[in-house]
């Protein structure tokens, strides 16, 4: 597996068929796995949050979600959390997804049109702290089906820490992934951007236009974080 690191945060460059051949095994295993897919927006919150960096560097599996880390690194491949889940989702595997109750239902729907053999359950937290916590009533739910994936919906930071905190209480979990509003664009509740600009990098211009309430958000994946990027590897190069 290879291994890049930026910003500190360790990132793992893998291909399709190298994943699903990761995922495979993993599903036939004993042991649980956290995943993780950083974006240019987890990479600035971990440099100022330390225990948000070290969940990340602790996960078994880091995919880069966001074109903007192929463009300041060597890594090759990237995988969004849309594009992981529905990965997952063609397996014959028992999911569960946690989230907002609509949003996922309707995913499942579609899941289930691609993937008949697929099993999955939705669970939706409603509050959940930004530590992760939950009531003891939303494990017993989850459990409830014993999954051997779980998929998380809760945004950036809170869905990770709830991973963390949790998983060793859902012991069906095999593989447990923080998906961020992978559920509202498979949903079709958010348009996912046309894949020539998927391919492009341009997806932070079409959830500008779809979403311009997050123009703030965007700002920090496209300006700020490559600076960041290159100040970094400037006071690098003046220590050595």
């Amino acid at each position: 597996m290879i291994e890049r690191k930026i910003l500190n945060i360790h990132l793992h460059d893998l291909s399709n068929q190298e994943l699903e051949k990761l995922f495979l095994s993993w599903l036939g295993g004993n042991e649980q796995k956290i995943i993780v897919t950083p974006n240019p927006e987890f990479l600035l919150l971990a440099r100022r949050d330390k225990e948000f960096a070290d969940i990340l560097n602790r996960a078994d599996l880091s995919l880069p979600d966001g074109f903007g880390l192929k463009l300041v690194s060597h890594l090759r491949h990237r995988h969004t959390g849309v594009d992981t889940l529905e990965h997952l989702a063609k397996l014959p595997v028992t999911m569960c997804l946690l989230g907002s109750a609509k949003n996922a239902m309707a995913a499942a729907e579609i899941f289930k049109q691609k993937n008949p053999q697929i099993k999955i359950s939705i669970v939706d937290p409603n509050q959940v702290a930004s530590t992760g916590e939950v009531s003891e009533t939303v494990l017993t739910e989850i459990n409830k089906n014993s999954p051997n994936i779980l998929a998380v919906g809760l945004g950036q930071g809170k869905q990770e820490r709830f991973i963390v905190k949790n998983l060793a209480r859902l012991p069906s979990v095999r593989l447990a992934i923080g998906v961020g509003g992978a559920f509202d664009m498979i949903s079709g509740q958010l348009p996912r951007a046309p894949r020539f600009m998927r391919q492009m990098g341009l997806e932070w211009l079409w959830r500008l236009v779809i979403e311009p309430k997050r123009w703030r958000r965007i700002a920090r994946a496209v300006l700020i974080f490559p600076i960041v990027v290159i100040y970094d590897k400037i006071r690098g190069l003046k220590s050595v």
